[in-house]
């Protein structure tokens, strides 16, 4: 067997292995995916107590892929561009080297070895070389990457103003001039790039860097996601030990290096130089970590040229048949509302909403609590400290949403209405409500008698009018994002996991009683348990 090592990893005929490591990970390992009759454990109880706990599997591949149009970018270079960014972005993109006194508490295991706590990564120059994205948290600890991160950038009161991804920039080169500094690609929607130059020079000040408008015809943009079907969902997913963990391993950009070419290599052998920047969707991390059917999505920027994603793709380094299919942007979009993502300035409006309430800190590295100053951190870091946050992000299924799109097309919802009543999500009435007194709120001034002794409650009457409990965001066919009252979720998300029919859209302003039992002129809401639902019952 041939091996040879290069920046401390040790290559197994193109397996790559990290050696350091108490447990061999590979990527894309021909151990894991080795014959096509490929066995998996599975935890199914029934099957482990009939002492066959392996199922024989025959996996396929499915490469299914999108081109995005919408897509710009900016590239920041120079040797203050870490430092930059992580002034500008919600992520932390620097680390804070801090010497531990002597009254550290460290955490050793039994026998007096703390080799299983999380290591930092080893002290080096940042302002010099090309080295890629630190990542503060993984579960070995901070770790270098060359592949993209998703991130914020906010206004002064932090308020997202748009979601990006930063890219290490070029993904692989030995070309010295171009790893010479720190090089990263912002990748924003069309419409939007513009202004995020002129925000971005604004807060250059002296910082060593340079700032550029790229032209949108020297790349293309790609929504790919990789799935190896055929596998149990109670199965470990193969994408974990191949390319999640791993990842998580690289504590030197020389390691970093290694591991991106390792993929990338095998991904896209000989086409290489194609492949200008990748992002290794992480959102979808405890999503993977559950179904081991799920798939492994992927945003990958190529050169101007590549026609055809697919074409690039080496399947020969699988040990089975890959099929593939282009689909149109929306069907990423619709996987990602379904799972309660937003991706890009044409899903959320600009600067009105906190980046907490959009749920990125249940997103790997996305917003920082700790990092110190930044754009838009001191509401940001006043609501971690508090905990206080009245409303979340949450996926929802539509009913009827037919008429929806078709009250949208028909320009019945007014564009220039910042507050549309006709998107709002409103709750049926239980004839409880009324019982339900909210002491923040100040009395109510026209349900007191009047100093002359007559009543005003016939104004109140007219006055009243429902408070919403959530508006819609966006939606793509059924599947929506809802920004909920969090006060909500417990009659959203019922322990028995049905749907109560409690949620509705009125698609008239003048609601009435009998249309919306009757399900006339309404779309039916049925929000979706979030992943992430358990964590924030925990921590409320």
């Amino acid at each position: 067997m041939k091996t040879f090592t290069c920046y401390g990893v040790r290559y197994v005929n193109r397996t790559y292995m990290i050696t350091n490591s108490s447990k061999v990970h590979r990527f894309l390992s021909t151990k894991l995916l080795s014959s096509t009759s490929h066995r998996l454990k599975s935890t199914d109880p029934n099957l482990a107590n009939s002492g066959n706990a392996t199922t024989s599997i025959t996996p396929t591949g499915l490469f299914t892929y999108a081109e995005l149009s919408n897509k710009s970018y900016i590239k920041i270079r120079g040797p203050d561009a870490p430092k930059f960014l992580n002034g500008t972005i919600t992520s932390k993109l620097l680390p804070h080297f801090i010497k531990k006194n002597l009254t550290t508490i460290e955490t050793k295991t039994d026998d007096g070895n703390d080799s299983n706590i999380p290591k930092e990564i080893p002290e080096f120059d940042m302002t010099q070389g090309n080295w890629g994205l630190y990542q503060d948290s993984g579960f070995n600890g901070p770790y270098v990457t060359r592949f993209g991160q998703y991130t914020g950038l906010l206004n002064g009161k932090g308020k997202l103003i748009t979601d990006l991804i930063v890219y290490p920039t070029p993904l692989l080169s030995q070309d010295a001039t171009l790893m010479k500094y720190p090089t990263y690609l912002l990748e924003l929607n069309n419409s939007i790039i513009t202004r995020i130059v002129s925000t971005l020079e604004t807060h250059k000040l002296t910082s060593k860097i340079k700032i550029e408008k790229l032209d949108p015809k020297e790349f293309k943009t790609w929504d790919v996601s990789i799935k190896f079907e055929n596998i149990p969902h109670d199965v470990e997913n193969p994408w974990i030990d191949n390319i999640l963990n791993p990842i998580q391993l690289m504590k030197t950009p020389e390691d970093a290096f290694a591991f991106t070419e390792s993929v990338i290599s095998t991904l896209f052998a000989g086409h290489e130089d194609d492949i200008l920047a990748m992002y290794v969707e992480r959102r979808t991390d405890p999503i993977v970590q559950l179904d081991g059917a799920a798939p492994q999505l992927f945003r990958i920027v190529t050169k101007n040229k590549v026609e055809d994603i697919s074409k690039l793709f080496n399947q020969q380094a699988f040990p089975f048949e890959f099929s593939f299919g282009k689909v149109q942007p929306s069907t990423f979009r619709k996987f990602r509302f379904h799972y309660g993502f937003v991706d890009g300035y044409e899903d959320i409006k600009p600067e009105s909403n906190l980046p907490l309430e959009l749920n990125f800190d249940y997103l790997p590295n996305t917003v920082s609590d700790n990092k110190g100053c930044y754009v838009g951190q001191e509401l940001t870091a006043r609501t971690f400290s508090t905990g206080i946050l009245r409303k979340r992000l949450i996926p929802v299924k539509l009913t009827n949403w037919e008429k929806l799109d078709n009250l949208i097309k028909n320009q019945v919802v007014n564009p220039d209405n910042e507050t549309n009543c006709l998107l709002e999500v409103q709750m049926k009435s239980t004839g409880k409500e009324q019982n339900i007194v909210d002491k923040t709120m100040a009395p109510n001034p026209f349900t007191t008698k009047s100093p002359f002794g007559t009543s005003n409650a016939h104004i109140a009457k007219k006055l009243r009018k429902k408070r919403p409990v959530g508006s819609l965001i966006a939606h793509e066919g059924e599947n929506g994002i809802v920004m909920m009252r969090t006060e909500h979720f417990p009659s959203a998300f019922k322990p028995d996991g049905k749907d109560h029919g409690q949620f509705y859209i009125s698609l008239k302003e003048n609601e009435n009683e009998n249309d919306i039992e009757n399900g006339k002129d309404i779309v039916g809401v049925v929000p979706k348990r979030p992943y992430w639902f358990h964590d924030w019952q925990r921590s409320n």
